[in-house]
C-alpha cells in the first residue's frame, strides 16, 4: 500500500517533472509532505498568484510539463490569475490544490447556493473550469491514476494548456494499492481529420498565383516542434517573413527574409507590408487583434488568407476572413508542404522582397538621435539585445519595455524571449524570470520590468534572492506608467489619473527596495555608461537589481503607411 500523495509525486517524476512551484498550506499538507519526501525540487513563491506564472515560463523553456501546488480556499483562488496566463499563452502546467475533507466541501454537500462550508473552503473546480483543458476533484482515492493520466494527456496533447486537480485532505492521506488502479484510455478519435495532401495542394495553387506573398509565423511553430522544418520552408519559399509576438525568437533577424514583428506595435514598415500582400500564409499564429488591428484591417481586402492552426476554435472566431482554414498540427503540415514544393517551380518573388528590404532601410527603428540623455528606452533595449549571448534568456514585462523589446530585439545572440503575450500583463517579469532560470540553470536571464509593474509581484524579489538565481533584473524608472500617460495624453487631452502626484505611482525608492530583498543594486543614468555597466552585470552569476533612469516622456513608435 502507498499513500496517495506519494503516488502523485512518483507519477510526476515519471512524467519528467523535477521541479515544482508551490506555497505550503494546511489544506495541501499531505501533498507538501509527499513533495518533500520525493526529492522533487520545490520552489516556494511568496504569493500563489506567481506560482503558475513561474511554472508557465518553466514549461515554455523546457518544452515540458510545469507543476504547481497550492493550498485550499484563498490559496487556490490566488492562483487563478497565474492560471489565466498559462491558459491564454498555451502553457502545459498541472495545478494541484489542497482541499478540506470531503464531508466539509460544498462540492459534496451539493446544496444549491451554498457559498462555503469547511474552514477556508471554496469549490474551486467550477471557478477554473473555463481556464483549463481539464479540471476535476479527486473524490475517490482509487480514481487518482485515471485523473492524473487524463490531466497530463489534455495538458500536452493538441494545443497545450493548464489542467487542475483538487484533492481533499482525507483523500490526500488515503492508502492505495497502485497495482489495482484503473488508468485513463485516451479517446480514439483523431485530433485532426484534415487531408494534408489536399490542404498543401491548395496552398501550392495559391502560391503559384501570388505576386506579393507574406509568411506570418507564431509561437505554434515552437510548440509544435517544427522549427527545423519551418526554417527549411523559409529558405525554400524566399518570401517576406513576419512574426507575431511569441514568434520573434524563432530565428536571428539577420536572415534576409525576416522583417521582424508585425501588428499594432510592430515595426514602422509592417503596416505597409501587410496591406500590400496578396497572399498571407499564417503558421502557428492565431491572428489576434494586436496583430491584425482593432478594426481587423491589417490585410488588403483582396488578399487571400491561409491559416494553419492546431486549435479549431481559432479558425472559426470572428475577425479576419480566412479563405483557407487548415486545422492541423504544424509539424506534419510543414513536412507535407516541403514535399509538395519540391515538385513545383514557384514564382520568383525577388522584386517584391527587395522592395520590402528597401523600405526597412528607409524606415529604421533605431537612429543616432536615440543615443542621448535622458536615456531613450529604444537605445537601452537595443544594447541589451546587442550584448546578449547564446546563454541568455530575455524577459519583458507589460508597457513600454514590452513594446520596445518587440520592435528592436533581433535575437542574433540571445536564443529565447519569455513574456506575457495575450495579456501583456503587468508584473510578470519577476515570476517569469524565476521560472525560466529554474528551467535552464545554465542560462542567465536578462529581465526587464517597469517601476509600476515591479509593484505587482514585488514579493517575489525574495524568491529571486533566496534561491540566488542567475537573474539580472532591470527596472525601468520612467516616473511610473509611462504607457498609460501616453494614452491619457493622446486620447483624453492630458487628463491624468493614477499618477505620481495622485497615487504615488513610480515613487518607490528602488535602492531601498533592492536592499530590503537582499539584492545587490546598481544604477544606470546616462547612455555613455550603458555598455560598460551591462558587461559588468553580465560578468557573474549573482542576481542583481539594476535601476535604469529613462526618459519620462518616452514615446512608442507606431507603424505607418508608406
Amino acid at each position: 500500500m502507498q499513500r496517495l500523495t506519494d503516488y502523485i509525486a512518483q507519477f510526476l517524476i515519471g512524467q519528467g517533472v523535477r521541479d515544482i512551484f508551490m506555497l505550503t498550506g494546511y489544506g495541501a499538507m499531505y501533498l507538501n509532505d509527499a513533495i518533500a519526501l520525493s526529492g522533487i525540487n520545490y520552489y516556494a513563491s511568496r504569493n500563489e498568484a506567481a506560482a503558475p506564472m513561474m511554472a508557465e515560463a518553466y514549461a515554455r523553456v523546457k518544452q515540458s510539463l510545469g507543476a504547481v501546488c497550492v493550498t485550499a480556499g484563498p490559496g487556490a483562488t490566488n492562483a487563478v490569475s497565474g492560471l489565466a496566463e498559462a491558459w491564454v499563452d498555451s502553457a502545459p502546467i498541472i495545478v494541484f490544490s489542497g482541499q478540506v475533507t470531503r464531508r466539509h466541501t460544498t462540492h459534496n454537500a451539493n446544496v444549491p447556493g451554498l457559498r462555503t462550508f469547511g474552514t477556508a473552503e471554496i469549490n474551486i473546480v467550477p471557478i477554473v473550469k473555463n481556464l483549463t483543458k481539464y479540471a476535476a476533484v479527486i473524490d475517490e482515492p482509487t480514481s487518482v491514476r485515471y485523473h492524473l493520466e487524463k490531466a497530463v494527456y489534455y495538458a500536452t496533447t493538441g494545443r497545450p494548456g493548464p489542467v487542475w486537480l483538487d484533492i481533499p485532505l482525507d483523500v490526500q492521506q488515503a492508502l492505495i494499492d497502485p497495482s489495482s488502479l484503473d488508468g485513463f484510455i485516451p479517446p480514439k478519435e483523431r485530433w485532426f481529420n484534415t487531408n494534408l495532401t489536399a490542404a498543401t495542394n491548395s496552398v501550392i495553387k495559391l502560391l503559384l498565383r501570388a505576386k506579393r506573398p507574406v509568411l506570418v509565423c507564431g509561437h505554434g511553430i515552437r510548440q509544435g516542434g517544427a522549427i527545423s522544418e519551418w526554417r527549411n520552408l523559409v529558405d525554400l519559399l524566399n518570401m517576406p517573413v513576419i512574426f507575431s509576438r511569441l514568434g520573434l525568437d524563432l530565428m536571428p533577424h539577420s536572415h534576409p527574409n525576416v522583417f521582424g514583428m508585425a501588428g499594432i506595435k510592430g515595426s514602422r514598415y509592417c503596416k505597409f507590408l501587410m496591406n500590400e500582400a496578396d497572399l498571407v500564409i499564417s503558421l502557428g499564429s492565431r491572428l489576434a487583434v494586436p496583430f491584425v488591428g482593432h478594426d481587423l484591417e491589417a490585410f488588403a481586402p483582396g488578399a487571400k488568407i491561409v491559416m494553419v492552426d492546431i486549435d479549431k476554435a481559432e479558425l472559426s472566431k470572428p475577425g479576419v476572413h480566412i479563405d483557407l482554414p487548415i486545422h492541423a498540427d504544424i509539424k506534419p503540415f510543414t513536412q507535407e508542404l516541403l514535399k509538395a514544393i519540391d515538385n513545383e517551380k514557384l514564382p520568383d518573388w525577388g522584386g517584391w522582397i527587395e522592395s520590402c528590404r528597401e523600405l526597412t532601410r528607409k524606415c529604421p527603428i533605431l537612429s543616432a538621435s536615440q543615443k542621448r540623455n535622458p536615456i531613450d528606452l529604444y537605445y537601452f533595449m537595443s544594447r541589451i539585445d546587442a550584448l546578449s549571448q547564446k546563454h541568455h534568456i530575455l524577459v519583458t514585462d507589460a508597457g513600454s519595455n514590452y513594446y520596445v523589446g518587440g520592435q528592436v530585439w533581433r535575437f542574433e545572440n540571445a536564443r529565447r524571449e519569455i513574456t506575457s503575450s495575450a495579456y501583456a500583463a503587468m508584473g510578470l517579469s519577476i515570476p517569469l524570470a524565476i521560472g525560466a532560470s529554474i528551467a535552464d540553470k545554465k542560462s542567465q536571464v536578462l529581465a526587464i520590468t517597469g517601476d509600476g509593474s515591479l509593484e505587482l509581484n514585488i514579493q517575489e524579489l525574495k524568491t529571486l534572492s533566496h534561491y540566488n538565481l542567475n537573474i539580472k533584473l532591470f527596472v525601468i524608472n520612467n516616473g511610473g506608467y509611462v504607457s498609460m500617460r501616453n494614452w491619457q495624453d493622446t486620447v483624453f487631452e492630458g487628463r491624468r489619473i493614477d499618477t505620481e502626484a495622485t497615487t504615488g505611482a513610480g515613487t518607490l525608492n528602488l535602492r531601498k527596495v533592492a536592499e530590503a530583498f537582499n539584492l545587490d543594486y546598481l544604477k544606470i543614468e546616462k547612455h555613455e555608461e550603458i555598455d560598460e555597466k551591462l558587461k559588468q552585470v553580465m560578468s557573474n552569476d549573482s542576481p542583481i537589481f539594476v535601476e535604469v533612469i529613462t526618459d519620462y516622456n518616452q514615446k512608442i513608435l507606431e507603424p505607418f503607411d508608406r
